[in-house]
């Protein structure tokens, strides 16, 4: 889990950073070229879930995006998707737990 990102609900406009977690995951790809990640996005339950599932892919593209303009990444090593609110991490009913659960996860496909 990219766990210092910020997203506030309804929107996929990664806060400005800086973010470690994205520059420890630059560097780890850096170091490992044949590596694949899919970049997993996820939402807290406010609004359908259509709409969440669509913020969620948004998301994982913004992170995707900010590690290849700011950090460089080869874009041939991130895949994108998103999970909607089918996944929380944290109970819904309080604004610690909805922020908790706008996140982005990093999943390994192969290190080939």
């Amino acid at each position: 889990v990219l766990d210092d990102l910020e997203f506030q609900t309804g929107s996929a406009d990664l806060g400005q950073g800086p973010f470690k977690s994205l520059e420890t995951l630059a560097a780890w790809l850096g170091a490992n070229p044949t590596a694949r990640v899919v970049l997993v996005g996820h939402t807290d339950a406010v609004g359908s879930l259509e709409a969440n599932t669509s913020l969620s892919r948004r998301r994982a593209a913004a992170v995707a995006d900010r590690l290849v303009v700011s950090f460089s990444t080869n874009r041939a090593q991130l895949q994108s998707a998103g999970a909607g609110f089918l996944s929380p991490v944290a109970p819904n009913l309080t604004p610690e737990g909805r922020a908790a659960n706008r996140r982005v996860e990093v999943v390994l496909l192969s290190l080939e």
